[in-house]
């Protein structure tokens, strides 16, 4: 396969045009466990590291100021 008609296996339109097919060993649905596992976990860590600087800031007796003061 050269590189010029390679872009026409990675074009899918919908989850059936890849029914079949392994990409690294295993099959579409499992990708989009992985890619919600993913999501999930980043966003968990994105609030974690907001509510962390909330309660630092807050514990630290000063006043929380706004970036323009």
């Amino acid at each position: 396969m050269t590189l010029i008609f390679s872009h026409h296996f990675f074009i899918f339109t919908t989850n059936n045009d890849v029914q079949d097919l392994l990409i690294f060993g295993h099959n579409i649905d499992a990708w989009l466990i992985y890619v919600l596992i993913f999501f999930g976990l980043t966003s968990l860590a994105f609030v974690s590291v907001w509510l962390i600087g909330f309660v630092i800031e807050s514990q630290s007796g000063k006043s929380v100021k706004q970036p323009w003061e």
